[in-house]
């Protein structure tokens, strides 16, 4: 057995050893108080600034300065009971809770505030948090005013900083945590003021969560006062999903994560067990389009594409429940969304005749030429990438060859696909929805200079609305900004949206109030209790 190098913690009682040593014991299907969790992946980093893809990890020992309510939409105070936008956006100052303290007994005051939000820019500075960097757009400096306020500032105004401070990865930490070098981080994880504390990891089996003692500063949206209902968390690392259903059956887990068809319909109908469905708030799963390359600068190539595929029996073939066609950029739970369809409806008739019009003429092959090139496109995708089997995307690949576009099928390593980004030197590309229930997170994948993948040709207007909307406080207005960006890059066909996908979970009926405030991968396990 190889063991995390999570060799020192803190409990809630203060400083404590922690010894990564023996395995799981037996099932305790009958302990009320704890909870197990068998989850497919062990994390590579236990620091959640740094390690977006493990929130279900990091958020459990986190609290933010704010929260978000699902039910209204609205932000709530967390470690923050109050707060105020200064000058237009440029400026945000928090009033901190008393009386709350860190696991290792650190307290939470203005000065500890204010250094995670510059050891957060410090890093993304570093890149090796980019996804804070990117909330921190415009960041000047973060200072205390008092011991209970810190104002935070900006060079121009950063309009989705507030939601910002909902997300696990702006999660404050102690100075303790804050004294540690990133990788130090990664291995140790991180000190919080959450409901739970890290207890033990051992690599590739599981990690374990014990109640934080005296807690009691959830916000509202949680639904739950005082300490956590469950004495104990265990997170099993159980990387086969068919023994993650079976384990959930028998009793021996009491949720399962990541499920498809297979797990569900192994499930079956069984006593005892439930489907969970966490709508996602993200930009949804994408053909990412090169606008600079030869051909893809041809909006007509794109729009061609855009009605070339058929969603709709694309995700009914392909997937199960929890997944559905595309009908905006985003999500149907982001704040927003809206429907779409007419944009992305398959119509290969008209893909034909844009192409036609376009100069773009069927050759005896049946792939179509324009000035002597052919109408031949890469898609490049990794084995991590959701839908990534071949079976997806040969139909893909068959659906635009009656319009005329040859699609080459490039499967790559996850380090290729990330140099790829880098080097602009490719066409099309499998995007994984990142969660964000914000404007900016539409920003971050279609504004040009901020998108992950380089290369890709300026868009003027779309660019120059993205960037007004980052700068618009007032959410009537900065929403009107975003649905003109969408609706212009859907017709022009900058990104091709592909499937909504929600996070599909099986759990025992004994398992009650399990919810996702923020995302589908942030589960909220402080309310969760087992009957």
């Amino acid at each position: 057995m190889t063991r995390a190098p999570l060799t020192r913690l803190f409990a809630a009682s203060g400083a404590a050893a922690l010894l990564l040593t023996g395995c799981t014991s037996g099932v305790e299907t009958s302990d009320t108080t704890h909870l197990r969790v068998a989850y497919g992946w062990y994390p590579t980093c236990f620091d959640y600034a740094q390690s977006n893809p493990f929130a279900l990890f990091g958020r459990q020992v986190l609290d933010t300065l704010l929260s978000h309510n699902p039910d209204t939409g609205k932000l709530e105070p967390y470690l923050a009971q109050s707060w105020k936008n200064l000058d237009g956006g440029r400026a945000y100052e928090f009033t901190l809770r008393d009386g709350v303290t860190f696991s290792n007994g650190e307290k939470l005051t203005a000065q500890v505030v204010a250094d995670n939000f510059q050891t957060l820019w410090k890093h993304a500075g570093q890149g090796v948090s980019p996804t804070p960097g990117a909330y921190l757009r415009g960041y000047d400096n973060a200072k205390a005013i008092d011991g209970r306020t810190v104002r935070v500032e900006f060079t121009q105004p950063n309009a989705g900083f507030l939601q910002a401070n909902t997300e696990g990865q702006f999660g404050i930490i102690a100075p303790a945590s804050l004294a540690k070098s990133p990788k130090e981080r990664c291995a140790e994880g991180t000190i919080g003021s959450g409901p739970f504390v890290l207890k033990e990891a051992v690599q590739d089996e599981r990690v374990e969560y014990t109640k934080r003692e005296g807690y009691d500063w959830a916000p509202a949206a949680f639904g739950r006062k005082g300490a956590a209902a469950l004495d104990r968390v265990t997170i099993q690392i159980v990387p086969e999903e068919s023994v993650r259903a079976a384990g959930v059956v028998s009793g021996e887990y009491d949720i399962a994560y990541s499920m498809t068809e297979k797990g569900l319909s192994q499930a079956g109908k069984q006593d005892g067990v439930n489907t969970v469905l966490a709508a996602d708030r993200s930009v949804v799963n994408t053909f990412v389009v090169n606008t600079a390359d030869p051909v893809l600068t041809d909006p007509a190539v794109r729009q061609a594409i855009q009605h070339g595929i058929d969603r709709k029996e694309f995700v009914d073939t392909f997937y199960g429940k929890g997944v559905e066609p595309a009908t905006d950029v985003v999500s149907r739970g982001h704040p927003n969304y809206r429907d779409r369809t007419a944009l992305l409806a398959h119509d290969p008739e008209r893909s034909r005749s844009i192409l036609e019009r376009a100069g773009w003429a069927k050759g005896t092959d049946g792939i179509r030429a324009k000035g002597g090139k052919k109408l031949r496109l890469a898609l490049t995708y990794s084995n991590s990438d959701i839908g990534a089997a071949a079976s997806g995307w040969e139909y893909v690949k068959n659906g635009l060859a009656e319009i005329g576009v040859a699609l080459d099928l490039k499967p790559v390593s996850d380090a290729a696909q990330a140099d790829l980004r880098k080097t602009g030197k490719w066409q099309l590309a499998v995007y994984q929805g990142a969660s964000r229930g914000d404007a900016d997170g539409i920003a971050a994948f279609y504004h040009t200079e901020l998108a992950p993948w380089d290369g890709q040709a300026p868009r003027p207007e779309v660019d120059r609305l993205l960037a007004e909307q980052a700068a618009t406080v007032d959410p009537v207005k900065r929403n009107s900004l975003v649905q003109t960006a969408v609706t212009t890059i859907l017709q022009q066909g900058h990104g091709i949206p592909l499937f909504d996908s929600a996070q599909v979970l099986l759990t025992r009926t004994s398992v009650r109030e399990l919810t996702f405030p923020v995302n589908s991968w942030e589960p909220i396990l402080h309310r969760v209790e087992k009957k």
